[in-house]
This record gives structure tokens, sequence and C-alpha cells, in this order.
């Protein structure tokens, strides 16, 4: 397990942010209270400078102690074949939701509230079908917020969404953010 995942934290520090992950980070910028929320465990929003974020399934360059919580950025000694024990005794794992675990509640939490106080609610680049996360628009609409959907190709959020705009977010973002500032 922990080979894949080095060889996955690899890769991912190969790759850079796109133009879309850095529209967000100049959207944040503009409005105090900007939330990002996602289900993208790559970093690469932070790697891009955004700082609100919430991730629902955590982040695969981060190691956590399933024992005390206690977070660990690298892992020494991967090499000896046996799992990475804590200080305080628990076993050391990525931070990454697994199949079949659930969420963190605090975090899930925090998403709901967001979506369902924000003004303007966008859903990037999601197939929506991954729950709770794909329940989020949902509960941005049902409080009265305005939905835009940015995907390529429809999701089941293109039925309940105030907009629809079909495109790569790498392309949408930076042109929605050149409108946003005027």
């Amino acid at each position: 397990m922990w080979e894949w995942y080095q060889y996955r934290r690899h890769l991912i520090n190969e790759v850079t942010p796109n133009p879309g992950h850095l529209a967000l980070v100049e959207m944040e910028k503009h409005y105090a209270e900007f939330t990002l929320i996602t289900q993208n465990v790559d970093g690469l929003h932070q790697k891009a400078g955004s700082q609100n974020i919430h991730e629902l399934h955590g982040n695969i360059l981060r190691n956590l102690c399933i024992k005390c919580n206690t977070f660990y950025s690298e892992i020494n000694n991967l090499s000896d074949n046996k799992a990475p024990i804590c200080q305080c005794g628990g076993l050391i794992r990525p931070d990454v939701v697994w199949f079949g675990e659930f969420l963190s509640e605090t975090i899930l939490e925090a998403a709901n509230k967001a979506a369902s106080l924000c003004d303007l609610f966008l859903s990037i680049g999601t197939s929506a079908l991954v729950y709770p996360a794909a329940s989020l628009p949902e509960v941005a609409r049902y409080h009265g917020v305005f939905v835009v959907e940015i995907n390529p190709t429809p999701t089941p959020v293109s039925k309940i969404a105030d907009e629809v705009i079909a495109e790569n977010s790498g392309i949408v973002l930076p042109e929605l953010l050149k409108y946003m500032k005027n």
C-alpha cells in the first residue's frame, strides 16, 4: 500500500496547478468569505495558494495516526516493510478517505454550512455522483443559493443549476475571474 501511495505522491509532485486552480486563488483574495470545498486529494489547491479549503476526502500528501490523529507530512523508514508507527504507538496511514470509510464529520458539517450560507455556489469539474459530496449543490439550491455548474459534460447538478457552463474549469474560471473583477 505504501509503495502505491509513494508512487502517487511522486506523480503529484511533478504536476502544477492549472489556470482554474490559480483563478480560484484570485477569487479567494477578492471575497472575504470564499470557501473552497474539494473532493480532490492531490493538494493542488494548496500548491496554487488557496487558503480556506475543506478537503472532504483528505490529502494524499499528508499522513495521519489512526490513534491520536497527529498529522505527518513525511514518513521515514518506509523501506523496512513495516507500517510506520506514531509516537503514541498508533499506526500511521495516508490521510485519505478509503472506500467504505466515513468523511470527517467536522469537515462535512463545515462544507454543508458553507453551501447553505453562500451567495454563489460553483460546482466545478465533478461527476456529482459521490455522496455525501454530491449533495452540496442540492444543499445550496435548497437554501436559495444561485448554483453554477462548470463541467464539460452534464451531471445530476445540471438539472438543478441556475446556470450550466459546459467547458473545462481551466478555461472558464480565468474568464469568470476577469468578469468578476469588472
